[in-house]
């Protein structure tokens, strides 16, 4: 039941052509799959999504992306999954949504009824499905921050196995050792035990959207630029040089554009590992909030 079930939500068109970041579908889904945990809401009303969907779109889609919830509301019915419902609703001069139209009718749509069924029969595919979701489309940073905003909370202890993308144990690694265990931004190199503590490596390409377990689509951060990079607050350039999001504000971001902005990385130890600029330029294209 569980692999059946994840393998419709697998065909979902999420990524476009070329690993463009898309994210709208899941990102509604995950909202669907909280309403029916926390409400058994098998329907979810247009107005209440966009409220809380639209403004997801905006941080975690691409920086010049201007869709909203409308467009995952009743594009996901047209999937080949057969996993969502829409009640009928006249379509705008463009063929899509009507927005007065949706919101003044609060149009519904909602998990298909045999998804449902499914769902009702053994919950804990709510869990799985959401944990898969996430596991296909967004960087493992930014999965609590997603779950909380949408308001699903999972029950780790009863998560089946999920299907996942197999990860080389050897990234992390790898990556660490090529940036000389410090985090190339800021230079945060703390270990206890001989170990590095709070670094990481992150994928400059989402693992997610195609990005290879290589030292050339890494960069070693400590965890809080890590969290930075993956948002889009900063990125690098294909001269390896630090920018920061125009969108970053407070005090602590005048000081990361302060410090950081325009600043070259520490750049590996050797110049095979230096990021390869296909990756740095679907970061600046797909993830980062700004101006290259």
């Amino acid at each position: 039941m569980v692999d059946d079930l994840l393998k419709r939500f697998d065909t979902i068109r999420t990524f476009a052509k070329d690993g463009k970041l898309a994210p709208h579908k899941p990102l509604l889904l995950l909202y669907a799959l909280a309403k029916l945990k926390n409400e058994n809401a098998g329907r979810i009303v247009f107005n209440d999504a966009e409220d809380v969907v639209s403004p997801l779109i905006q941080t975690y889609g691409p920086f010049r992306a201007k869709t909203t919830v409308a467009y995952p509301f009743v594009r996901l019915a047209n999937d080949k999954s057969n996993i969502w419902w829409v009640e009928p609703y006249q379509k705008n001069a463009s063929g899509d949504l009507s927005l007065v139209e949706a919101r003044d009718r609060r149009l519904q749509a909602g998990f298909s009824d045999d998804v449902l069924t499914a769902f009702k029969a053994d919950p804990k595919l709510i869990d799985n499905v959401a944990l898969n979701l996430l596991e296909r489309n967004f960087p493992p940073s930014l999965h609590q921050d997603i779950l909380e905003a949408v308001g699903l909370h999972l029950g780790n202890d009863e998560i089946e196995a999920v299907i996942r993308r197999k990860r080389d144990p050897r990234f992390r690694v790898n990556v660490l050792t090529a940036y000389y265990e410090q985090c190339c931004i800021c230079k945060y190199d703390i270990k206890m035990n001989g170990a590095a503590v709070a670094l990481e490596a992150a994928h400059i390409k989402m693992h997610s959207a195609g990005g290879p377990d290589e030292v050339n689509n890494g960069l070693s951060l400590c965890v809080i630029h890590h969290k930075l990079f993956d948002l889009g607050a900063i990125t690098v350039d294909r001269a390896m040089k630090i920018r920061v999001s125009e969108r970053v504000v407070g005090d602590w971001g005048r000081k990361l554009n302060d410090e950081y902005h325009e600043k070259e990385i520490s750049l590996p130890r050797k110049e095979t590992m230096v990021p390869t600029p296909e990756y740095i330029h679907w970061h600046n294209e797909q993830i980062f909030k700004g101006v290259v």
